[in-house]
């Protein structure tokens, strides 16, 4: 791994599935968006004011504005990857959309809302440029801050009509900020806060209580409800396609009409309802809102109606403080970061501390500059993003990186990439975390392990760094876009230096930072790096040999093969290669280094490194020998750099697999729980997402693909194998004298969903590029249950943004367990509320063998769907952020307790999903703490069950 703090693990080999959305980078001009669902009573009006119905993949050109009726609502899906669902009786222009792959300051993105509401969720543009989107209503200006927020407006009712609610501009912010604009001034809307504008001249302000409207939960659409939409679609549809030759879009629409509900329409309408519950609040002059009388009050007394009138203004005070500047929130984003720490205090005993955290839940902290001030990472709501082997489970965790005291240095930024650099010099750097484990009493949650060596859960591991003159240097930029890229691609890449920090010593020395280069070779997974700095007078080069790419991440340890591990950094001082062993004069050098392909097509890459080098005193003794002392020296600096553009959508296969018990905790080996997993128990392969060209099947099933395997009965006794805690390694997995089962397929979402198992004899695997065999896995009294797609290309926002579904079975493989035994599927469910983004799911499998009478049911609910449109949980996650996780095992068969964990995907924009699931019985026994091993708890499991099953709404 990179690092405990690392949220994406390396061990986790559910590759995520990015599935049937298309990621256009560039478009033909005009083009904004297309239409990702269409219901009811949607129409698009060109600048001419001519109309026509909305379809399921039309598209929306700047300049056009979407109309919905009464019951008609859609989705839209911007070139940027941006998202905007549409409510019932909403209108919307969109004024400007360019975009032409890139984030140089040239992307544009301006909508007007007229009337009605939308929730949207930014893409590309003004992620980097925050002042490139803005939303422009009747009484406002909204401008974003890397967001989902949901803006509503309700017009001026006409004559003799009463509103419902007060007339205005609504803003939620479900994630991230936004700011209304207008004549009056400004007011920044925070999370979870709802901000109001109610005319241009009037100061918006944050509304104190959530408005009616917005707490509106849409009921789910039956299946009698449904059909009204579907023969619309239907209607309009074919007419549009009869003028246009699209064919299939009538399909398509009625296809994807079930996936959203309907939501209330609000409107100025006459009303014989009695007054709206009173709301009031102030605005940062002090102005009092009070919807009930549908007024305002100045902070001097005035009233103020909600029309837009003025009031006479009291003498103007004097002006007040600036405030101090609000520190800006950012998601989206990796970072890596580095700072000198000692172990147990010892000034001798410097080490590169190292934070690397990304994904959804990364919140970087950022001043007005763009200096990082802190992060933040929030994994508990652990989800699966990705498809592959279940039986890897998750590692959720928590943590944090702040400083106090800090100045800022070195930084720097590229708009094209999306990267920003900088340090933190002097002051105290704080580093949190926490991750699941099971304490000595069995329970489990999040927590540490604390100073006796024993996992407490609520315990938080804290590592404190004065960093006295020395530095913390760190690097941010975008994520990679798509996140599977990097493992599909084929062919090389090299990157440029674009810049970096100044190197700098524990004692605060500033070197120079003289080259740097990177290149990737996207066929054999391998990158390569080379960096040059000088510092106190010394010259330094590191040079790393073959680095192995980990989806976009490589750092100098991951130099392993099924022979060895070793570091892959050739470290030259003033031209004299140095040694990590040293001699009685030189003392030993070590260098490292870490690094990571970021932004869309992965145009960028960011590298940290470091060395540790021991400076040599010499001094005589009373009899005047010679002895030479040593004082720990440690260098450290980051480098960003730029690529080419990768074709984001470059075709790919994903294989999903699920061949043994591996329960969550397995991640946390200091985590208090002890499993005991012989080889019996073991899950040895995983899959992933591949090169089309890597992965092998036909009518009959599938016969090889590449993916990780670890734990396989080597050809060569003396090659190295990954254990059961380590990752695998990149391996061609063929079938062997195993035999295909259960093999069926499913047309769903546009691509074949196909699925089997491979029973029994052996499985072979292969090196990377298959021509090598590297040994073989006993496969007997056992299943390898594995899912593949067709050929893809895709992004992961392609769920609904709003409404619900429910799922029935569309096909599974049989359960089995590890003891040869075959059982029986029972009841399985899966039901999705994509507004609130929450899954309810349940499995109930069933054995009667001689070696297995059993009956097992599992179900969780308020799992949440993670960004990648994956889901996620364990009895590990029971209890947390509102999950609720129950596994039960009955018969003779079973032991006194029971684990399970599920796995999910949606595949084709929610028209289906894929659940891998396992469960295991045993027994839970603790052992007693002595003076040299804290106490544990040691899981025994006496059996195991695991399966796939494909859903379909």
């Amino acid at each position: 791994m990179h690092n405990k703090t690392r949220i994406a693990s390396l061990n986790v080999k559910i590759l995520c599935l990015a599935l049937w959305a298309a990621f256009p980078v560039m478009a033909e001009a005009g083009v904004a968006g297309s239409f990702q669902f269409v219901i009811g009573d949607v129409r698009v009006m060109n600048g001419a004011g001519k109309e026509r119905a909305a379809l399921k993949g039309q598209q929306v050109n700047e300049g056009e504005t979407v109309l919905t009726g009464a019951g008609g609502s859609a989705q839209l899906r911007m070139i940027d990857s941006g998202m905007v669902a549409l409510r019932p009786g909403t209108q919307l222009k969109v004024v400007t959309y360019v975009f032409n792959g890139a984030e140089d300051g040239s992307e544009n993105a301006v909508f007007s809302l007229v009337k009605g509401g939308l929730r949207a969720i930014t893409g590309l543009i003004g992620r980097t440029h925050k002042d490139r989107y803005k939303l422009e209503t009747p009484t406002v200006v909204i401008g974003i801050r890397g967001t989902d927020h949901e803006p509503f407006v309700v017009p001026q009712p006409p004559a003799g009509v009463t509103a419902t609610n007060p007339p205005g501009t609504y803003d939620r912010v479900n994630v991230g900020a936004t700011s209304l604009t207008n004549q009056a001034g400004s007011a920044l809307v925070a999370r979870n806060e709802v901000g109001f504008a109610a005319s241009p001249t009037q100061l918006p302000m944050i509304l104190p209580t959530l408005p009616s409207f917005y707490q509106v939960t849409p009921a789910p659409l039956s299946r009698q409800d449904q059909k009204p939409a579907r023969e619309e679609a239907q209607d309009s549809g074919s007419q549009t396609a009869a003028a246009s030759g699209a064919g299939d879009s009538a399909a398509s629409a009625s296809d994807t009409a079930a996936s959203i509900t309907a939501a209330p329409v609000i409107e100025a309408t006459a009303s014989t309802t009695p007054p709206p519950t009173a709301l009031t609040g102030n605005d940062a002059s002090g102005t009092l809102l009070d919807v009930s009388n549908q007024t305002l009050t100045t902070a001097d007394g005035q009233p103020l109606p909600l029309d837009g009138g003025t009031a006479t203004p009291a003498p103007a005070p004097a002006p007040a403080p600036a405030p101090a500047p609000v520190p800006l929130q950012s998601t989206g984003f990796e970072l890596i970061a580095s700072y000198p720490a000692t172990q147990s205090g010892n000034p001798q005993m410097l080490y590169p501390a190292v934070y690397s955290s990304g994904g959804g839940s990364l919140v970087l902290t950022r001043d007005a500059a763009g200096n990082l001030v802190g992060a933040s990472n929030n994994s508990t709501d652990s989800f699966s993003n990705t498809f592959g082997n279940i039986d890897q489970g998750k590692s959720s965790s928590s943590s944090t990186l702040s400083q106090s005291g800090s100045a800022f240095a070195d930084y720097g930024s590229d708009a094209a990439t999306g990267l920003s650099w900088g340090r933190w010099q002097g002051g105290q750097v704080t580093q949190t975390n926490q991750y699941f484990g099971t304490d000595a009493g069995g329970n489990q949650g999040l927590g540490a392990v604390d100073a006796s060596g024993v996992f407490v859960i609520g315990a938080v591991f804290t590592n404190s760094a004065v960093l006295g003159n020395g530095s913390l240097h760190w690097l941010s930029g975008s994520s990679a876009t798509p996140g599977y890229l990097a493992r599909v691609l084929t062919g090389s890449a090299n990157y440029t230096l674009l810049g970096g920090t100044h190197p700098t010593d524990q004692l605060g020395t500033i070197g120079a930072l003289n080259s740097a280069t990177l290149g990737v070779n996207f066929t054999t997974q391998i990158a390569n790096a080379d960096v040059n700095f000088s510092i106190a007078g010394n010259s330094w080069d590191m040079q790393s040999n073959d680095m192995l790419l980990d989806g976009g991440h490589f750092n100098s340890q991951t130099n392993c093969t099924s022979t060895s591990c070793t570091s892959s950094v050739s470290l030259t001082k003033n031209g004299v290669l140095t040694s990590s062993v040293g001699t009685p004069t030189t003392g030993p050098s070590f260098g490292n280094l870490n690094g990571m392909l970021l932004g869309l097509g992965l145009n960028g890459a960011g590298l940290q490194y470091s060395v540790s080098d021991s400076v040599p005193t010499t001094t005589l003794d009373s009899n005047g020998n010679p002895i030479t002392t040593f004082s720990n020296s440690l260098i450290q600096g980051v480098a960003a750099f730029a690529g080419p553009t990768q074709d984001v959508n470059t075709p790919f296969r994903a294989v999903a697999t699920s061949d043994g018990w591996d329960y969550d905790l397995r991640n946390s080996l200091n985590s208090g729980m002890s499993l005991d997993f012989s080889s019996f128990y073991r899950g040895s392969i995983s899959g992933d997402i591949q090169p089309v060209a890597r992965v092998i099947d036909g009518a009959a099933g599938l016969t090889e693909f590449l993916g990780q395997s670890r734990g396989y009965t080597p050809v060569n006794p003396l090659d190295i194998v990954p254990g059961i805690s380590d990752r695998g390694i990149d391996s061609t997995i063929k079938i062997g004298s195993a035999v295909n089962r259960d093999v069926g397929s499913a047309s769903i979402g546009g691509a074949t969903i196909s699925w089997g198992r491979w029973e029994g004899g052996h499985v072979d695997i292969y090196s990377r590029d298959g021509t090598v065999k590297l040994g073989a896995i006993d496969n007997t009294g056992r299943s390898m249950h594995w899912l593949t797609t067709s050929a893809l290309t895709g992004s992961f926002l392609n769920l609904p943004l709003t409404g619900s579904a429910s799922y029935t079975l569309a096909g599974s493989t049989s359960p089995t367990d590890l003891k040869g035994n075959v059982g029986t599927l029972g009841a399985v469910t899966l039901n999705a509320d994509f507004g609130n983004a929450k899954v309810n799911a349940a499995i109930n499998v069933g054995f009667n063998a001689p070696t297995n009478v059993s009956n097992w049911s599992m179900s969780a609910s308020n799992i949440p769907i993670g960004g990648g449109d994956g889901f996620h949980s364990s009895s590990a996650l029971n209890g947390v952020n509102g999950i609720v996780h129950t596994v039960s095992c009955s018969g003779v068969s079973c032991g006194p307790q029971a684990l399970g964990y599920l796995d999910g995907h949606f595949i084709g924009g929610g028209q289906g999903a894929i659940m891998t699931y396992g469960m295991a019985t045993g027994m839970v026994t603790a052992t007693t703490p002595s003076t040299t091993n804290p106490a544990t708890s040691t899981f025994t499991p006496a059996n195991a069950v695991t399966g796939l099953v494909v859903m379909k709404h």
